[in-house]
Formats: structure tokens, sequence, C-alpha cells
């Protein structure tokens, strides 16, 4: 009996352990355990990926605010239809600074602290970047500058802070340069906006004219809002000025311009970026014709294969030819993506660190190499205006 006992226990023992095996396999109505997620899917955001973008859309520079805000939407656009980034859509989310600074204060709170943003973005206003660099360093959040161009951004030693654009330290030197060893002039009058772009702006300009052997004869200043710049171009015509150099917005640069035909000075004009954004064209008239500006690496007058596909496919969806506004939002947002496709992760930290290392990324606008301060953009290129409209001469 026990012999049999013993035989018959390892006969029905070996029977459950193979039971156990075969309903482990999914045998039998077992079942099946749920599949691991994979690492990747992990990864994949299931909400949007949001970027915070501020700049003007209403107020004096209302047109370099919109086209900052269409050319940031068109690229989300596109890539959104290719799949997105990692999985999820990019989100724009805009909002209006009506050109002062200080409201940025605000804005920036909500997009960190309300909306939530992955990054934040903008803008074509220097001072309105200038307001928020400190916050942006405490929410440790990367932030893109389109085209924001005032020096100190990027030289606050806030690591957070990368610009697209080339800066006014190769603006500036670029425009002097081309006046004083391609045109020859030694004698510069300087009109600046009081701002910090302005000012930022000034100091570069009379440096560079110091360094080529010129000499700024007067360097005079305005506030925002002036109507009557009388005072200013009437020193710079009693100083025999050859050129004067205007660096500041759209709205007063149209005014000076217009002014300085008016008053009939004979002398050459050189405007800095910001005066030709927006509607500079319609407020100057014809008295635009022969100034001479300095531009990043977009002009419509590219003839290169980029370049006219962009400004083809842009003006068929938008209705609109694409303008330095544009372009340069275009890009920042395609700077973002690529730098979440390399830290293949939405983590703050990796992201910067992502863009950090970027090097030449080709653009729209060029190719982009951050350096240690953040600053990406190296073109810059010389045009005149003929007929209303300007044309490339470098």
């Amino acid at each position: 009996m026990k012999l049999v006992s013993k035989g018959l226990v390892g006969i029905l023992l070996g029977l459950f352990i193979i039971s156990l095996v075969f309903s482990g396999c999914g045998g039998g109505d077992t079942k099946p355990t749920e599949p691991t997620k994979s690492v990747e899917a992990e990864k994949k955001p299931s909400e949007p990926i949001k970027i915070g973008l501020f700049g003007p859309l209403s107020g004096s520079m209302s047109v370099a605010g919109s086209h900052q805000k269409d050319g940031a939407e068109y690229a989300a656009e596109e890539i959104n239809s290719a799949g997105g980034l990692l999985g999820g859509q990019i989100q724009i989310i805009a909002e209006d600074t009506e050109g002062v600074p200080q409201n940025n204060v605000n804005i920036m709170n909500k997009f960190l602290h309300k909306d939530n943003v992955n990054f934040t973005m903008g803008s074509n206003n220097s001072p309105e970047v200038l307001a928020v660099l400190d916050i942006i360093q405490k929410a440790e959040t990367p932030h893109i500058v389109p085209s924001g161009v005032a020096y100190a951004i990027t030289h606050s030693g806030n690591p957070w802070v990368f610009r697209v654009t080339a800066t006014d330290e190769i603006f500036s030197k670029a425009l002097i340069d081309y006046s004083t060893k391609e045109l020859g002039f030694t004698k510069f009058a300087v009109i600046h906006d009081t701002n910090d772009y302005g000012q930022g702006g000034m100091k570069l300009v009379v440096d560079t004219i110091k360094e080529n052997g010129g000499e700024a004869v007067v360097v005079e200043g305005y506030n925002k809002g002036t109507k009557d710049f009388s005072p200013q171009l009437l020193k710079a015509k009693d100083a025999q000025a050859q050129a004067i150099v205007i660096w500041g917005n759209y709205t007063e640069g149209a005014q000076l311009v217009r002014q300085i035909k008016e008053l009939g000075i004979p002398c050459e004009v050189l405007v800095s970026t910001g005066v030709t954004i927006g509607n500079f064209y319609e407020l100057a008239g014809d008295a635009a014709n022969g100034i001479i500006g300095v531009t990043p690496g977009f002009h419509l007058d590219r003839t290169d294969k980029l370049a006219q596909d962009f400004i083809k496919k842009y003006e068929s969806k938008k209705g609109y030819k694409p303008d330095l506004n544009v372009v340069m939002a275009y890009d920042a947002v395609n700077v973002i993506a690529k730098a979440v496709k390399d830290a293949n992760s939405l983590d703050k930290k990796a992201v910067r660190d992502a863009l950090a290392k970027i090097t030449d990324f080709q653009v729209i606008s060029g190719k982009v190499t951050f350096n240690e301060y953040g600053d990406g953009g190296r073109e810059a290129l010389i045009y005149t205006v003929e007929g209303g409209k300007p044309k490339l001469v470098n």
C-alpha cells in the first residue's frame, strides 16, 4: 500500500506541474496578461506640447508680433502634420504684450503656472525679453528668442535663453563695415531709441565707427512715440554727417526717414533690423528709397531653392509673402523641435542641454550653432531699397 500510494502521489504531482506549465503559456481559459508597455511608449506625451509665445499683437508693433505668431503656428502645423514630436502635437499659446515690456511679467507667470507650458518663446521686441529674464531663469524653462537682437539678452548669464537670429554685434559691424570700407564714409550721426535695444545698438555702432577710423559726430536719443525729430536731424546736418544711422523700431524709424527727406539733408541713411520690420515701407513711402539696411539670413531676394520653396508654400498657405518675423519664428519652433528629438524627452533640463549642443542646424535663415552665450545665428545681409522694395547688395 505504501508503495502504491507513493507512486500515485508522484503521478498526480507530475500532472499538476504540467497543467501549470501549459496554463502559463496561455492554455485553458486563463486570461492572457497585458503586454508590458515599451520604454518608447512611456515617453510619448498624452497631452499637447505647449509653447508659450509672447509678442505685440496690438499697438504700434502689432504687424511684427502678428507675423511672429503666424510663423510659429505655421511651423507647428507642419510638424504636427508629419506626426508631431514624440507622438504629441505642438500647441502654440500666444499672448499679447501690446508692445509694453512690463505686461510680459504677468504673461510669463501665466505661461509657467497656469498653462504649464513646456517651453517659452518670443519676442521680436527685445525689451520684452529683457523684462522676464529673471523669471525664465528661476523657472528653469528653455526659452527661444526668434528675432530680438539686443546684446544683453544672451549676455545676462541666463543659461536657459537661446537666440536664433544673429545679434546686433554682428549686424552693427556688417552695416558699418560696408559703409566705411565699401562706401568710404567717415562722419556719422547716430540717432537711436532710448530703450535697451536702441542704447545697446548705439554703443556697438559708435564703437565700430571708431574701430574703422571714422567719427560719430552726433549721437542723439529719442523716446518711443516721438513725432518731431528735427532737433536731432538738424544737428546731423550742421555737423555735415555723411550718413545717419537710425537704431530703433519701425514706427519712429519711418517718421525719421520721412523727415530726413523733408528737411533735405544730403546724406545716406543706414537702418537697424528693427527699423524695417512691421509696416515700415507703408509708413515711410517713397522716403524709404535709397536707405541701406542689414538683415539676418532671410530675404525675399534670395534665389536658392530652400528660400524660394518656403516663400511659395507660405504665401500659398497664409496669403502674404513671409517677412523676417515670420521666418525667424518658424525657425525658432524648428530649433525647439530638433532639441526635443535630440533629447528624446520633454524634460526641460534635457532639452536645454540638447539646445546647447546644436551645431550647423539648417533652417530657412541659415545655419544655427549655439555658442556659450546661447547665440545661434551668424548671417547678416546688406540691402538697399529701390522702388519701395529691398534689394540685396551682398
